[in-house]
């Protein structure tokens, strides 16, 4: 117990510094914290598990700079990310010997994924709702887009994404100025979670949405005034 408390705790430290989102692997953190990928594959893993979990390429770039990769490294790592989407699950970092425990059936991170997967989520519920009827065609579809994010990052549903207007608009296929009017109904309507980013071209902070599961049935205005208090 105290050693996955001591582990959160070099993770928070680690993500806080750096600005970065609550599903960044904890065996990816510590990577970063002791500031040893200079061999191998480890400065690729580091770079795939930031873009997995939505940083810029420019914010990655830096943090590999920071590590001491020499620059043609870097540039090439970037190269190799503009090219494709890459990805490092648990059980390849395992058998790579970067995992913190004996078993990736040990650590807390592993174990929270399949745990989130409740009973009751179900995606139909989307369509059984009826919720189709209660959005424009835009809003429809970037809440549809959040959940085909959620698969290509592989985290489980409802997790909390760091998401720019750029991706968003590039998995919807979405005007990017319609992506934040959207996300800010689906917040209003109770689909979603979201907290507007900033922009900046090395400080920008993406924004944060996370959709609420399991998907809620329709409030419609009648059972919202039975609702309120008197």
């Amino acid at each position: 117990m105290e050693d996955d408390l001591e582990k959160l705790e070099d993770l928070e430290e680690i993500r806080g510094k750096l600005r970065l989102p609550t599903d960044l692997k904890p065996c990816v953190a510590d990577l970063i914290k002791k500031a040893i990928p200079v061999n191998g594959l480890t400065p690729f893993v580091i770079a795939c598990e930031l873009q997995r979990i939505g940083t810029k390429q420019i914010k990655i770039e830096v943090i590999l700079t920071k590590l001491s990769i020499i620059p043609s490294k870097t540039k090439g790592i970037i190269k190799s990310l503009r090219s494709r989407k890459y990805s490092y699950g648990c059980v390849a970092l395992e058998r790579m010997g970067l995992c913190l425990y004996k078993s990736r059936f040990k650590c807390w991170w592993y174990k929270k994924i399949p745990g989130q997967n409740q009973k009751k989520h179900r995606e139909r519920d989307f369509w059984r709702f009826g919720w189709t009827t209660k959005l424009t065609a835009a809003e429809g579809i970037i809440y549809l887009a959040i959940a085909e994010i959620e698969k290509k990052r592989r985290v489980y549903a409802g997790a909390w994404l760091y998401i720019s207007r750029k991706e968003l608009a590039r998995v919807s296929g979405r005007n990017i100025k319609t992506i934040i009017p959207c996300l800010e109904e689906l917040k209003e309507k109770g689909l979603i979670k979201f907290k507007k980013g900033t922009q900046h071209r090395w400080y920008g902070k993406a924004s944060e949405v996370k959709r609420i599961i399991p998907i809620p049935k329709i409030i419609d205005n009648e059972e919202k005034k039975e609702e309120r208090p008197e």
